[in-house]
């Protein structure tokens, strides 16, 4: 079962991780990232960096993975965190049938988004990854420079990554991470300081299935605004419910105080 981590550092990154890394100065970035690569190495993992072709990894070579620069797709060709998807999936399965244990995978965020990403681009996105992470033989760090990125974007990220690696003012109060197939793990405050990105990630997640289960086994608290950002996202969908599944006794009697227990409320606690 995946649960929500915040790790010092990327050498305890798992197999199944999908971490938000905020990254640190220039300096720090470079002994980092290639310190996380190196640890693949040696336990035998098949190395895929996204980003430019910096001297951050000069040994990366054809026979130790593969370095893929977006910068040099060709004028006309797209490239954005689609093709990440698609690119982590295919590689992964590689990885195993070439006897690597796992895909290891740096993204260089920067590299990857276009200028103007908005937190929905960035939640869906993160989310689709999330899912296929989950299910297999891969770990991804996406690495988030904090001078490139709004903040509002940085948060949305933060919150849709179930680990995270960097300074905790940088922290998300919540978090949203695949569980199964059509089940979200939510775990942390939901509250009024993380309401616009929680809103955005349920929003986005209700957009391709008609019923949305969230496991709260993690979730400490949801006070009235989280709640009513729950309404107001399956409000966006109509004929669509959310089932909040093993919350609290805090959040089931703040429910029913709150009124949100009315049938005609789109979002249910369950069993």
């Amino acid at each position: 079962m995946r649960i929500t981590r915040s790790v010092a550092s990327l050498s305890q990154v798992e197999v199944g991780d999908h971490v938000c890394w905020a990254v640190p100065p220039q300096d720090d970035f470079k002994r980092t990232a290639r310190g996380y690569l190196s640890d693949g190495t040696d336990l035998g993992d098949k190395i895929m960096v996204v980003g430019s072709r910096s001297p951050v990894w000069p040994e990366l070579g054809p026979a130790r993975g593969l370095l893929v620069d977006p910068g040099s797709a060709r004028p006309g060709v797209r490239w954005d965190a689609d093709a990440l998807v698609s690119l982590v999936r295919q590689e992964a399965e590689t990885a195993g049938r070439q006897g690597f244990r796992a895909l290891r995978v740096l993204a260089h965020m920067d590299r990857i988004w276009p200028s103007g990403i908005t937190p929905e681009q960035v939640a869906d996105q993160e989310l689709r990854l999330d899912a296929l992470i989950g299910g297999s033989a891969a770990m991804v760090v996406c690495a988030y420079t904090a001078s490139e990125f709004a903040p509002d974007v940085l948060e949305q990220a933060a919150s849709v990554h179930p680990h995270f690696v960097g300074r905790s003012s940088l922290m998300p109060s919540f978090r949203m991470f695949s569980a199964a197939e059509d089940r979200w793990n939510l775990s942390g405050v939901v509250d009024a300081d993380g309401a616009g990105a929680f809103l955005t990630a349920v929003t986005g997640l209700l957009r391709t299935t008609p019923t949305l289960r969230l496991c709260c086994d993690g979730l400490e608290l949801m006070d009235a605004v989280g709640m009513q950002m729950l309404a107001k996202a399956a409000g966006v969908f109509p004929g669509r419910r959310i089932l909040l599944e093993r919350a609290n006794s805090t959040v089931r009697r703040c429910w029913t105080l709150l009124g949100y227990d009315d049938p005609s409320v789109p979002a249910e606690l369950v069993p």
